[in-house]
Protein backbone atom coordinates (compact mmCIF):
# COMPACT_ATOMS: atom_id res chain seq x y z
CA UNK A 1 0.00 0.00 0.00
CA UNK A 2 2.79 2.34 0.68
CA UNK A 3 3.69 2.38 -2.84
CA UNK A 4 0.22 3.78 -4.31
CA UNK A 5 0.86 7.31 -2.92
CA UNK A 6 4.25 7.46 -4.57
CA UNK A 7 2.61 6.57 -8.32
CA UNK A 8 -0.16 9.37 -7.07
CA UNK A 9 2.11 11.75 -6.74
CA UNK A 10 4.09 10.99 -10.35
CA UNK A 11 0.82 11.49 -11.66
CA UNK A 12 0.44 14.65 -10.66
CA UNK A 13 3.59 15.45 -12.19
CA UNK A 14 3.10 14.04 -15.62
CA UNK A 15 -0.60 15.94 -15.34
CA UNK A 16 1.15 19.31 -14.43
CA UNK A 17 3.79 18.32 -16.95
CA UNK A 18 0.97 17.47 -19.62
CA UNK A 19 -1.12 20.52 -19.58
CA UNK A 20 2.17 22.74 -20.49
CA UNK A 21 2.94 22.09 -24.06
CA UNK A 22 6.97 21.47 -24.06
CA UNK A 23 7.54 19.62 -20.58
CA UNK A 24 6.54 15.75 -21.61
CA UNK A 25 4.29 13.44 -19.11
CA UNK A 26 6.82 11.04 -20.45
CA UNK A 27 9.76 12.79 -19.41
CA UNK A 28 8.47 12.89 -15.87
CA UNK A 29 7.82 9.37 -15.99
CA UNK A 30 11.09 8.81 -16.87
CA UNK A 31 13.23 10.75 -14.40
CA UNK A 32 11.07 9.79 -11.19
CA UNK A 33 11.64 6.20 -12.61
CA UNK A 34 8.41 4.58 -13.75
CA UNK A 35 8.85 5.04 -17.33
CA UNK A 36 9.66 1.63 -18.63
CA UNK A 37 6.78 0.11 -16.04
CA UNK A 38 4.26 2.52 -17.74
CA UNK A 39 4.77 1.15 -21.47
CA UNK A 40 5.32 -2.03 -20.41
CA UNK A 41 1.90 -1.73 -18.39
CA UNK A 42 0.12 -0.01 -21.66
CA UNK A 43 1.66 -2.33 -23.80
CA UNK A 44 0.03 -5.25 -21.97
CA UNK A 45 -3.12 -4.02 -22.67
CA UNK A 46 -4.36 -7.12 -24.83
CA UNK A 47 -7.26 -8.83 -25.61
CA UNK A 48 -6.11 -11.85 -23.42
CA UNK A 49 -6.82 -10.13 -20.50
CA UNK A 50 -10.28 -10.86 -21.00
CA UNK A 51 -9.21 -14.41 -21.29
CA UNK A 52 -7.98 -14.54 -17.89
CA UNK A 53 -11.08 -12.63 -16.64
CA UNK A 54 -13.09 -15.90 -17.88
CA UNK A 55 -10.46 -18.38 -16.74
CA UNK A 56 -9.71 -16.78 -13.21
CA UNK A 57 -11.79 -14.26 -12.40
CA UNK A 58 -11.71 -9.70 -12.44
CA UNK A 59 -8.78 -9.96 -9.49
CA UNK A 60 -6.51 -12.12 -11.64
CA UNK A 61 -7.03 -10.18 -15.18
CA UNK A 62 -6.85 -7.00 -12.59
CA UNK A 63 -3.61 -7.98 -11.32
CA UNK A 64 -2.16 -9.01 -14.78
CA UNK A 65 -2.55 -6.24 -16.23
CA UNK A 66 -0.74 -4.17 -13.27
CA UNK A 67 -4.11 -2.46 -13.44
CA UNK A 68 -3.67 -0.60 -10.07
CA UNK A 69 -0.38 0.88 -10.88
CA UNK A 70 -2.25 1.99 -13.81
CA UNK A 71 -5.33 3.81 -12.37
CA UNK A 72 -3.73 4.96 -9.63
CA UNK A 73 -0.91 7.02 -11.95
CA UNK A 74 -3.89 7.96 -14.30
CA UNK A 75 -6.28 9.55 -11.06
CA UNK A 76 -3.16 11.58 -10.08
CA UNK A 77 -2.60 13.08 -14.22
CA UNK A 78 -6.27 14.01 -14.20
CA UNK A 79 -6.39 16.05 -10.87
CA UNK A 80 -3.22 17.81 -11.95
CA UNK A 81 -4.69 18.77 -15.45
CA UNK A 82 -8.57 19.81 -13.93
CA UNK A 83 -6.64 21.80 -11.13
CA UNK A 84 -4.08 23.40 -13.56
CA UNK A 85 -6.69 23.72 -16.77
CA UNK A 86 -8.55 27.08 -14.98
CA UNK A 87 -5.22 28.96 -13.80
CA UNK A 88 -3.69 28.23 -17.22
CA UNK A 89 -6.70 29.72 -19.02
CA UNK A 90 -7.35 33.02 -16.94
CA UNK A 91 -3.18 33.59 -17.87
CA UNK A 92 -4.21 32.73 -21.19
CA UNK A 93 -7.02 35.71 -21.21
CA UNK A 94 -4.89 38.00 -19.32
CA UNK A 95 -1.49 37.93 -20.34
CA UNK A 96 -1.34 35.75 -23.93
CA UNK A 97 1.91 37.51 -24.87
CA UNK A 98 4.41 36.25 -21.49
CA UNK A 99 2.23 32.89 -21.73
CA UNK A 100 2.80 31.93 -25.10
CA UNK A 101 6.27 33.44 -24.66
CA UNK A 102 6.72 30.79 -22.21
CA UNK A 103 5.85 28.33 -24.21
CA UNK A 104 8.04 28.89 -26.80
CA UNK A 105 10.79 28.78 -24.07
CA UNK A 106 9.53 25.76 -23.44
CA UNK A 107 9.89 24.18 -26.76
CA UNK A 108 13.48 26.08 -27.43
CA UNK A 109 14.87 24.13 -24.34
CA UNK A 110 13.49 20.74 -25.35
CA UNK A 111 14.97 20.99 -28.84
CA UNK A 112 17.99 20.70 -27.67
CA UNK A 113 17.39 18.25 -25.09
CA UNK A 114 15.48 15.86 -27.83
CA UNK A 115 19.12 16.79 -30.20
CA UNK A 116 21.56 16.14 -27.41
CA UNK A 117 19.53 12.77 -26.36
CA UNK A 118 20.39 11.33 -30.27
CA UNK A 119 23.59 8.80 -30.79
CA UNK A 120 24.70 10.19 -33.49
CA UNK A 121 23.68 13.23 -35.43
CA UNK A 122 24.27 12.13 -39.11
CA UNK A 123 22.80 12.75 -42.51
CA UNK A 124 19.81 10.55 -42.13
CA UNK A 125 19.00 12.93 -38.90
CA UNK A 126 19.29 15.69 -40.48
CA UNK A 127 16.83 14.67 -43.23
CA UNK A 128 14.60 13.48 -40.66
CA UNK A 129 14.36 17.05 -38.36
CA UNK A 130 14.37 19.04 -41.79
CA UNK A 131 11.18 16.63 -42.30
CA UNK A 132 9.92 17.30 -39.31
CA UNK A 133 10.27 21.09 -39.68
CA UNK A 134 8.68 21.75 -42.86
CA UNK A 135 5.38 19.65 -42.12
CA UNK A 136 5.27 21.23 -38.46
CA UNK A 137 5.24 24.34 -40.75
CA UNK A 138 3.08 23.70 -43.38
CA UNK A 139 0.91 22.49 -40.31
CA UNK A 140 1.00 25.74 -38.34
CA UNK A 141 -0.05 27.31 -41.38
CA UNK A 142 -3.66 25.88 -42.03
CA UNK A 143 -6.41 25.98 -39.62
CA UNK A 144 -6.51 24.19 -36.78
CA UNK A 145 -8.80 21.25 -36.36
CA UNK A 146 -11.09 23.98 -33.90
CA UNK A 147 -12.06 25.24 -37.75
CA UNK A 148 -14.14 22.22 -38.17
CA UNK A 149 -16.49 22.86 -35.20
CA UNK A 150 -16.17 21.61 -31.56
CA UNK A 151 -17.68 18.54 -32.04
CA UNK A 152 -17.46 15.02 -30.21
CA UNK A 153 -15.54 13.71 -33.68
CA UNK A 154 -12.98 16.46 -33.69
CA UNK A 155 -12.51 15.92 -29.51
CA UNK A 156 -12.29 12.52 -30.58
CA UNK A 157 -9.52 12.55 -33.40
CA UNK A 158 -7.24 15.35 -30.88
CA UNK A 159 -6.99 12.97 -28.12
CA UNK A 160 -6.26 9.76 -30.22
CA UNK A 161 -3.16 12.10 -31.75
CA UNK A 162 -2.46 13.97 -28.79
CA UNK A 163 -1.96 10.81 -26.68
CA UNK A 164 0.38 9.59 -28.36
CA UNK A 165 2.98 12.14 -27.64
CA UNK A 166 2.11 12.08 -23.89
CA UNK A 167 4.15 9.02 -23.46
CA UNK A 168 6.99 9.96 -25.60
CA UNK A 169 9.74 11.85 -23.90
CA UNK A 170 10.82 15.14 -24.66
CA UNK A 171 7.40 16.07 -26.29
CA UNK A 172 4.32 16.81 -24.86
CA UNK A 173 1.11 15.93 -26.02
CA UNK A 174 -0.13 20.05 -24.73
CA UNK A 175 2.20 20.47 -27.42
CA UNK A 176 0.50 18.68 -30.03
CA UNK A 177 -3.23 20.19 -29.20
CA UNK A 178 -1.77 23.91 -29.83
CA UNK A 179 -0.25 22.60 -33.08
CA UNK A 180 -3.79 21.36 -33.62
CA UNK A 181 -5.38 24.12 -32.53
CA UNK A 182 -7.49 22.29 -29.64
CA UNK A 183 -5.51 23.10 -26.83
CA UNK A 184 -7.81 25.98 -25.76
CA UNK A 185 -10.60 24.26 -26.78
CA UNK A 186 -9.47 21.13 -24.46
CA UNK A 187 -9.06 23.37 -21.55
CA UNK A 188 -12.29 25.27 -22.04
CA UNK A 189 -14.22 21.66 -22.16
CA UNK A 190 -12.47 20.76 -18.61
CA UNK A 191 -13.18 23.99 -16.71
CA UNK A 192 -16.91 24.40 -18.13
CA UNK A 193 -17.66 20.23 -17.49
CA UNK A 194 -18.71 19.57 -20.95
CA UNK A 195 -18.94 15.76 -20.22
CA UNK A 196 -19.94 14.32 -23.74
CA UNK A 197 -16.53 16.72 -25.55
CA UNK A 198 -14.40 15.48 -22.69
CA UNK A 199 -16.19 12.26 -22.79
CA UNK A 200 -15.26 12.13 -26.11
CA UNK A 201 -11.57 12.99 -26.19
CA UNK A 202 -11.09 11.04 -23.51
CA UNK A 203 -12.17 8.14 -25.86
CA UNK A 204 -9.65 9.02 -28.44
CA UNK A 205 -7.16 9.31 -26.30
CA UNK A 206 -7.41 5.27 -25.12
CA UNK A 207 -8.09 4.42 -29.01
CA UNK A 208 -4.59 6.05 -29.77
CA UNK A 209 -3.18 4.67 -27.05
CA UNK A 210 -4.07 0.76 -27.72
CA UNK A 211 -3.72 1.70 -31.42
CA UNK A 212 0.03 3.53 -31.21
CA UNK A 213 1.04 2.31 -28.02
CA UNK A 214 2.69 -1.10 -29.11
CA UNK A 215 4.49 1.00 -32.58
CA UNK A 216 5.52 3.57 -30.72
CA UNK A 217 7.78 0.88 -28.93
CA UNK A 218 8.67 -1.01 -31.44
CA UNK A 219 9.76 2.29 -33.28
CA UNK A 220 11.79 3.79 -30.72
CA UNK A 221 13.37 0.70 -30.18
CA UNK A 222 14.61 0.10 -33.63
CA UNK A 223 14.78 3.50 -34.70
CA UNK A 224 15.08 5.72 -31.98
CA UNK A 225 17.42 8.51 -33.59
CA UNK A 226 15.35 8.33 -36.35
CA UNK A 227 12.06 9.49 -34.80
CA UNK A 228 13.41 11.75 -31.75
CA UNK A 229 15.51 13.43 -35.10
CA UNK A 230 11.65 13.79 -36.51
CA UNK A 231 9.94 15.13 -33.36
CA UNK A 232 12.41 18.03 -32.59
CA UNK A 233 11.80 19.02 -36.15
CA UNK A 234 8.18 19.00 -34.94
CA UNK A 235 8.56 21.47 -32.09
CA UNK A 236 11.48 23.64 -34.09
CA UNK A 237 8.39 23.82 -36.87
CA UNK A 238 6.12 24.37 -34.22
CA UNK A 239 7.28 27.61 -33.16
CA UNK A 240 5.67 29.18 -35.90
CA UNK A 241 1.94 28.70 -34.38
CA UNK A 242 3.54 29.61 -30.60
CA UNK A 243 4.83 32.80 -31.74
CA UNK A 244 3.52 35.50 -29.14
CA UNK A 245 1.95 38.39 -31.22
CA UNK A 246 -0.61 37.21 -33.32
CA UNK A 247 -3.93 38.56 -34.97
CA UNK A 248 -6.48 37.15 -36.78
CA UNK A 249 -6.03 36.88 -40.27
CA UNK A 250 -9.48 38.08 -41.24
CA UNK A 251 -11.93 39.25 -38.44
CA UNK A 252 -13.43 35.99 -36.49
CA UNK A 253 -11.33 34.13 -38.23
CA UNK A 254 -9.23 31.33 -36.59
CA UNK A 255 -6.12 31.52 -38.65
CA UNK A 256 -3.69 34.21 -37.57
CA UNK A 257 -0.91 35.66 -38.48
CA UNK A 258 2.68 36.06 -37.02
CA UNK A 259 3.16 39.70 -36.71
CA UNK A 260 5.88 41.87 -34.48
CA UNK A 261 5.16 43.60 -31.53
CA UNK A 262 4.40 47.00 -32.24
CA UNK A 263 2.07 46.14 -35.64
CA UNK A 264 0.13 43.56 -32.16
CA UNK A 265 -0.01 46.94 -29.94
CA UNK A 266 -1.34 48.71 -33.48
CA UNK A 267 -4.08 46.44 -34.50
CA UNK A 268 -5.14 44.73 -30.87
CA UNK A 269 -4.66 47.93 -29.11
CA UNK A 270 -3.00 46.40 -26.28
CA UNK A 271 0.62 46.65 -24.95
CA UNK A 272 3.24 44.70 -26.56
CA UNK A 273 4.57 43.22 -23.10
CA UNK A 274 8.34 42.94 -24.64
CA UNK A 275 9.77 42.85 -21.81
CA UNK A 276 7.53 40.52 -19.63
CA UNK A 277 7.74 38.29 -22.97
CA UNK A 278 11.12 38.08 -22.78
CA UNK A 279 11.47 37.23 -19.07
CA UNK A 280 9.05 34.38 -19.88
CA UNK A 281 10.72 32.87 -22.23
CA UNK A 282 13.82 32.45 -20.31
CA UNK A 283 11.91 30.91 -17.49
CA UNK A 284 10.26 28.80 -19.61
CA UNK A 285 14.19 27.75 -20.77
CA UNK A 286 14.98 27.82 -17.05
CA UNK A 287 12.22 25.37 -15.96
CA UNK A 288 13.17 22.38 -18.80
CA UNK A 289 16.89 22.96 -17.73
CA UNK A 290 16.09 22.16 -13.81
CA UNK A 291 13.69 19.26 -15.02
CA UNK A 292 16.22 17.81 -17.12
CA UNK A 293 19.12 18.54 -14.50
CA UNK A 294 16.92 16.40 -12.21
CA UNK A 295 16.78 13.56 -14.80
CA UNK A 296 20.71 13.52 -15.18
CA UNK A 297 20.98 13.01 -11.54
CA UNK A 298 18.62 9.95 -11.29
CA UNK A 299 19.85 8.44 -14.11
CA UNK A 300 23.63 9.06 -12.32
CA UNK A 301 21.62 7.02 -9.09
CA UNK A 302 19.37 4.60 -11.42
CA UNK A 303 17.40 3.60 -7.90
CA UNK A 304 16.01 6.89 -7.48
CA UNK A 305 12.60 7.35 -7.99
CA UNK A 306 12.65 3.43 -8.17
CA UNK A 307 10.92 2.80 -5.02
CA UNK A 308 8.15 3.69 -3.09
CA UNK A 309 8.61 6.40 -0.75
Amino acid sequence: MRRWPGIYLRGLAMGAADVVPGVSGGTMALITGIYAELINTLAGLRPRLIGTWRREGLAAAWREGNLTFLVTLLAGMLTSIVLLARAILWVMAHYPVPLWAFFCGLIIASIVLVLQSLRSFNVGAWLMTLAGVLIAAWVSLQPGLDSFGLTPLIFFISGAIAISAMILPGISGSFILLLLGMYAPVLVALEDGKLLLLGAFAAGCAAGLLAFVHLLRWALLRFNDAVMALLAGFMVGSLVRLWPWRIPAEPGATLEHTVLPAHYSAVTGLPAMVPAALISLLGGVLLVWLVSRYGRHNEANPAVGTRAP
